[in-house]
């Protein structure tokens, strides 16, 4: 399967907007083997946010990620500054906040009544200019190995 590389941006507008652009996955899903957990293999499907979202600086922001319900659900979101900063994770049907950056702590949550829909998407509040940059969203399914 070839893979082709998707990038979300996060900038700054005028007047305290912050936006997201995505390019898009061109006709084929992303798919990556990632170990997740030690006695399990995941595989996990990169996900990205819809091609523009605007927020005002301060306030609440939605970064949308769609999935196909189904299986266990892994959910990891990442701020893509050049150490992959951990954002939000969802395993074990609870958040995990052990791998969270300390900036984002309190400010993102997930709506998990909304997971058995297909719905992972990540609300930011407070959203600051240090928020800019490209975000990922990578869901992991799991099966024994």
């Amino acid at each position: 399967m070839d893979e082709e590389e998707v990038w979300t941006g996060v900038g700054m507008m005028g007047a305290g907007e912050v936006w997201t652009e995505c390019l898009m996955l061109a006709a084929k899903t992303l798919l990556k083997k990632c170990f997740c957990a030690a006695q399990h293999l995941h595989i996990c499907l990169l996900m990205f946010t819809d091609p523009e979202v605007s927020c005002q600086f301060g306030q609440s922001c939605i970064l949308p990620c769609s999935f196909q319900a189904g299986q266990s659900l892994i959910i990891h979101w990442y701020h893509l500054t050049p150490t992959k900063t951990g954002v939000h994770s969802y395993y074990d049907n609870k958040d995990q906040w052990g791998h969270q950056d300390q900036r984002f702590r309190g400010r993102m949550s997930l709506f998990q009544d909304q997971f058995s829909k297909g719905n992972a998407s990540l609300q930011l509040t407070g959203v600051m200019v240090q928020d800019e940059g490209p975000y990922q969203a990578e869901r992991c399914g799991s099966s024994e190995s």
